[in-house]
């Protein structure tokens, strides 16, 4: 709620709209009294991407066990669904390929302790430091992202702009006012990308510890500017549960791997397509 209050910004969607100068007068108890809360059904079906999501079959339980917690807090729980992911995937990724090349160059024309100012600089810059710069990941997405042109006017752009968005906002808003609901929760790592495609807030909240020691957590978002609504039921929750733990350093230090990325010839770019497959996609876009 204190990072909310000084990350907000005046500028964008929010223009002409009220917003709170302290988000930390939403954390109050009692919050979930009277909600009515929607259990996105398919984010809370494994077998939804296909080959699933490493470790979250221990967060759909943390989860289902944090909507129980929820009712007993007075919440009135009620299956919903806000749709397929999968239509308008494509479109999300196509979007920010577009978005990130103009938008990188117009975060790097304000600093002055680089001689960086495009996307091209720091794809040069990569590659000729690879060892360093390249360790754990490639470069794909640069690459196809420096393929677009004609940002903000391409009709391949503005086509899959618009339809991600969209359909994002509708899946929401839609299931929202068909079954009366305040929030909508799906377990961790399911269901980010519709919330932030459509622009609309989405809170992270710890349900529990999985055995390995690693965090299992819950998402609960809800339309444009239900901020303060989401901050006030996801505090009640966690204060009911409290399960958050201190982060620690668990048995050891990730290895540097050798991903093969840096074979002394110059990256090539894929042709720009959309993914296959649930699986491949729901890796590469959540993780």
């Amino acid at each position: 709620a204190i990072l909310l209050g000084a990350l907000q910004s005046p500028f964008g969607p929010v223009i002409g709209h009220q917003l709170p100068h302290d988000y930390t007068q939403f954390l109050q108890r009692g919050s979930l009294q009277g909600a009515r809360i929607g259990r996105d059904v398919r984010y809370f079906d494994y077998s939804y991407y296909g080959s699933g999501i490493p470790g979250d079959q221990n967060t759909v339980a943390f989860a289902e066990h944090a909507l129980s917690v929820m009712e007993s807090l007075g919440a009135t729980i009620v299956d919903t669904d806000t749709g397929d992911v999968f239509a308008y995937n494509g479109d999300e990724f196509t979007a920010l390929l577009y978005e990130f090349k103009a938008q990188i160059a117009e975060y790097l024309a304000t600093l002055t302790n680089t001689n960086m100012r495009s996307l091209a600089d720091l794809i040069a810059f990569n590659q000729a430091h690879c060892r360093q710069e390249l360790v754990y990941y490639d470069q794909d997405v640069f690459l196809e992202s420096e393929q677009t042109t004609g940002y903000p006017h391409n009709p391949i752009y503005v086509a899959a702009r618009t339809h991600a968005t969209s359909t994002a906002q509708a899946g929401i808003d839609n299931a929202l006012a068909a079954d009366n609901l305040d929030a909508i929760v799906a377990p961790h790592l399911t269901n980010s990308t519709g919330p932030a495609v459509a622009g609309y807030p989405n809170l992270s909240i710890p349900v529990g510890i999985r055995d390995d020691g690693r965090p299992a957590g819950m998402l609960m978002y809800s339309t444009f500017l239900h901020e303060p609504q989401l901050i006030g039921f996801g505090y009640d929750l966690e204060q009911e549960l409290n399960v958050r733990r201190q982060p620690q350093f668990l048995r050891f230090i990730i290895p540097i791997p050798n991903g093969g990325f840096c074979t002394g010839q110059p990256s090539q770019p894929r042709q720009l397509s959309m993914f296959t497959g649930r699986a491949h996609a729901a890796l590469r876009r959540i993780f």
